[in-house]
């Protein structure tokens, strides 16, 4: 029949091989973790932007189309952007509320205006970003043809913001 030593090899894992497969899957997840979490944070500062971006050509596309001003309301404190009127912008966008949105765009609630052209009577720089990731983007809106561009702002993540420090993404 079968000998003792042919029993032992069996009998599958140890104690000790056990504990040691256990460290090195909590060394390697204590090494992923913050690179996973990130990543995430970067996500959500680039969704937020395309979030933004497509409130803003909404409203500018709606008041060409409708042939009426359009405007595009963005709360800074509530990270909502509502359009006026309501039909400029079809539904409200919601920003994520860790993400932090600062403008240089005048008024206690910036906008920006569209006319029935697509012009705006209004230039300025939004910079979203968040306080998990040192990763911000910008939006920059030219004043009278409402022209835009995008980019990774490298200025400050506090104060005031400017289209200087808005490097456009190639």
């Amino acid at each position: 029949m079968f000998t003792n030593s042919q029993k032992k090899s069996d009998r599958g894992f140890t104690l000790v091989e056990l504990a040691i497969v256990s460290v090195i899957i909590g060394i390697i997840a204590a090494l992923a973790t913050p690179n996973v979490l990130g990543l995430l944070n970067r996500y959500r500062v680039n969704q937020s932007l395309s979030t933004l971006v497509g409130g803003i050509k909404e409203t500018q596309r709606q008041a060409m189309f409708r042939g009426i001003s359009c405007r595009i309301n963005i709360g800074v404190n509530t990270n909502t952007l509502t359009g006026n009127p309501n039909n400029c912008l079809l539904q409200n966008r919601q920003i994520r509320d860790e993400i932090q949105i600062r403008t240089n765009i005048p008024g206690a609630t910036p906008n920006i205006s569209f006319s029935h052209k697509g012009n705006t009577t209004k230039m300025g720089t939004i910079v979203l970003s968040s306080e998990n990731t040192d990763l911000q983007k910008c939006f920059v809106i030219a004043l009278g043809t409402g022209i835009t561009r995008i980019g990774t702002y490298t200025g400050s993540n506090t104060g005031s913001v400017s289209a200087t420090y808005c490097q456009r993404i190639d």
